[in-house]
């Protein structure tokens, strides 16, 4: 089918990966569109026998047409025996943060990082008003208040990994060659950062509950308890599909994990009736407007229910370590617990065991009726 503006607006984003919308009009014209929610039009042709592909422009910053009329272009090229990928690469300088964006995800991020979603996500959050400012003009001043900004809105954690990743980002601009100034973010001092084992408590749980009837929206009523019920990760539950779901045997499976690998979930009945109760408009179980298809931001929802539930430290991923905890209060090992969260480290799994104090108090309790056998009135012994 010949690639339209009704088309391209329709394509819709991959589990993982990328796919493409190619054109039968112009052969080798296509729309790629990658699991991040990023469309680019491509060009692929074969010079000297070997496949290349250009990459035209984003969409819908570039229209259909001219789209078109560049691979043409580019196809007129091929013809005359010329090599326009490689010409392109060599004249090309990035320039913008957009530009650089899209170097960095398909050069280094993509390639590199099992995180690399994540990576597009925060700078779609978080940073997608510098797309079109030059990277020369980008300050240090500019990357410390975004970094208070950030701070002060979404928590210290989302302020020093945002920081980390424009770090990264302009480190790869100057040894790529696009900046010859200084890193405006090498010498941002992070927040300090505690390692958190804040749980809620069943009296917290029953005041968030009591919050979430007061959102508008069931999307966001269900994401929540789903988040806790069984310990699922933010961008795991927003870009789920009904498709990997599977009622009849109660599980979930997880095509792409922050472990790198596939993750087969048990679901508790009272989350099967959570889903169930959703409406299916979409191939997402948490379908939104936007390039990804699905929703991809909670935290201020997030903000405004935990603010009415009185628990304003309360993190969205301090729900999945509520789970943990009580796994953890109610006995359960270590390994099973890690298997329930998907831990690919140990020692991540390892601070639910400072939750479980009842062997504790059992080894105590023994060890003081022992105390007590074998030294006579020691809880009568005062010092000296």
């Amino acid at each position: 089918m010949p690639i339209t503006k009704a088309a391209a607006d329709l394509l819709t984003a991959p589990a993982r990966g990328q796919k493409f919308l190619r054109d039968d009009q112009t052969v080798g014209f296509a729309l790629r569109i990658t699991a991040a929610g990023v469309k680019s039009f491509v060009f692929e042709g074969r010079v000297r026998g070997r496949v290349k592909r250009a990459t035209i422009g984003r969409y819908p910053a570039l229209s259909v047409m001219l789209a078109r009329s560049e691979a043409l272009r580019i196809k007129s090229e091929i013809a005359q025996g010329r090599d326009p990928v490689k010409d392109r690469a060599a004249g090309r300088k990035v320039t913008t943060f957009g530009e650089l964006e899209q170097v960095y995800l398909e050069r280094y991020a993509q390639p590199h990082k099992r995180t690399w979603k994540r990576d597009a996500q925060m700078i779609a959050g978080y940073v997608s008003k510098w797309r079109s400012r030059r990277l020369s003009d980008i300050t240090t001043d500019d990357v410390s208040r975004l970094h208070q900004k950030l701070g002060k809105e979404n928590g210290r954690y989302a302020a020093n990994r945002t920081v980390a990743l424009l770090r990264t980002m302009f480190n790869l601009a100057r040894d790529w060659g696009h900046l010859d100034t200084p890193n405006p973010a090498m010498r941002i001092k992070f927040y300090h950062e505690e390692k958190r084992d804040r749980f809620l408590s069943p009296e917290e749980l029953r005041r968030v509950n009591e919050a979430l009837v007061e959102e508008p929206s069931a999307y966001w009523r269900a994401y929540f308890p789903l988040s806790l019920l069984p310990g699922t990760r933010r961008s795991e539950l927003l870009s789920a599909r009904w498709d990997d779901m599977d009622f009849d045997r109660k599980q979930w499976r997880i095509p792409s994990t922050k472990a790198g690998r596939p993750h087969l979930l048990p679901l508790p009945n009272a989350a099967v009736e959570i889903l169930k109760a959703l409406p299916r408009s979409s191939e997402y179980v948490f379908p939104g407007t936007g390039a990804s298809g699905h929703l991809t931001e909670p935290a201020k929802v997030w903000q405004r229910i935990r603010k009415r539930a009185g628990v304003p430290d309360a993190r969205i991923h301090d729900l999945r370590r509520t789970l943990g905890s009580w796994l953890a209060a109610q006995g359960q090992s270590l390994p099973l617990i890690g298997k329930a969260l998907n831990h690919s480290n140990v020692s991540t799994t390892q601070i639910y065991a400072r939750l479980d104090l009842e062997p504790v108090r059992q080894a105590l309790e023994k060890n003081a009726e022992l105390m007590m056998l074998e030294i006579p009135n020691f809880s009568r012994v005062s010092p000296q």
